[in-house]
């Protein structure tokens, strides 16, 4: 699953950049014609073996990503059949799972819907799964408000249309779909869920209205969404019979290299460098599930099998110079060194962490985009014999 993206980590001293000024985050993805082009000639066979490759390997993963989330609806069957404390931590395992493979995948979905018809598509579809923070609140009881969420909310019908249409109802955080929502309610509002708070109850007048019954069928609502959501992207994905791979396809080949390395960028600006806090109070991703630093990793290790695969040309081969070849993967080393001796989640991460993490993505983002120049290394420099003169 993501183990196959992952690339050989090239094992170099780190030789740092200086700092990126600031985040080149934008709404609109440039056209590949105004990306820079660092390498005078790209061989358009290359450029057609590898974009294609890309998107191969980015319907790969979208099909790992249903398959985790298949497995995720069975353990939230497993739970709700017969809640048990062993049954609650196989769904906050298989959670995580799916959660990571999402976060390996998300490269490939901005790539898919990078076209400017169809990004609006694209963030909507985000949105849905992978809204956050999510209000605790807005879901579930939380402590002094014995009534509050969905869950006590009984004019809320619990359909899954019904739950989509509460999706972000009347702000950002009011999440209902996705991920972080799900996360919410099998980590429970505070952190302290425990499998007694999902036994069906059927004595009383209605017992249907009952909170702990509406807490199973919102999981189990939420489970199903995001099945539904994930196999009508696949569906979208495959070669021929779709609207997603045609835009791309119909580029030319070098194009579709500058469009991959424009979505790449911005994944770094917008959504990890947003992951990463720039001080210890902020939000993060899946505090609750303490997982926002490994999904930052699966997406790094995304990117990183992009440009300098294990084998094969990648889009550093092709599009960057050899200094900047060299460069790139001592960050991409040393950002997963940084990451890994973080707390989890990372807004516990010591604050010179983050800082440090921050101005490695940056530099990350900066080699790929080809606008940083890496002079050579003096051992590399081919000497000058004076002799003679």
């Amino acid at each position: 699953m993501i183990e196959r993206a992952r690339g050989v980590l090239l094992l170099v001293t780190l030789a740092m950049l200086g700092a990126c000024d600031g985040k080149r985050a934008s709404e609109e993805v440039p056209p590949a014609a105004e990306q820079p082009q660092v390498v005078e000639a790209v061989d358009p066979q290359a450029a057609e073996s590898l974009s294609r490759a890309v998107w191969e390997a980015g319907l790969a993963q979208v099909t790992d990503v249903q398959a985790a989330i298949e497995a995720l609806n069975r353990a939230l069957a497993g739970l709700l059949d017969k809640p048990s404390e062993d049954h609650l931590e196989a769904a906050k395992l298989a959670w995580l799972d799916a959660h990571r493979e999402f976060a390996a995948a998300l490269p490939y979905i901005r790539l898919a819907f990078a076209p400017a018809p169809l990004r609006e598509q694209g963030r909507e579809l985000l949105l849905t799964v992978d809204s956050w923070p999510a209000q605790p609140g807005y879901l579930d009881t939380v402590p002094g408000y014995s009534d509050s969420g969905i869950v006590n909310d009984t004019a809320v019908e619990l359909t899954l249309a019904n739950l989509r249409r509460q999706h972000r109802l009347t702000a950002h955080e009011e999440a209902s779909t996705g991920f972080h929502a799900l996360e919410v309610m099998l980590w429970g509002p505070t952190s302290e869920r425990v499998a007694d708070d999902f036994i069906a109850v059927s004595t009383g007048e209605k017992p249907e209205a009952l909170a702990t019954n509406r807490r199973r069928q919102l999981t189990r609502l939420m489970g199903e969404a995001l099945g539904e959501d994930f196999n009508r992207l696949a569906k979208r994905l495959a070669y021929g019979a779709n609207d997603l791979s045609q835009p791309f396809l119909a580029l030319e080949p070098v194009a579709r290299l500058q469009q991959i390395r424009a979505i790449h960028t911005q994944v770094i600006d917008e959504e990890l460098l947003r992951r990463l806090p720039e001080s210890s109070e902020s939000d993060v991703e899946s505090s609750r599930a303490a997982d926002s630093k490994q999904a930052i990793l699966a997406t790094l290790r995304t990117l990183q099998a992009n440009w300098l695969p294990a084998s094969g040309a990648g889009l550093a081969e092709l599009l960057l110079d050899r200094n900047q070849q060299q460069a790139l993967a001592e960050h991409f080393v040393a950002l997963e060194e940084l990451l890994l001796g973080m707390e989890d989640p990372v807004e516990l991460a010591e604050l010179d962490q983050l800082a440090r993490g921050r101005q490695l993505m940056e530099a990350l983002a900066g080699l790929m985009s080809g606008t940083v120049d890496v002079p050579a290394a003096d051992e590399d420099m081919t000497p000058v014999s004076l002799q003679g003169q």
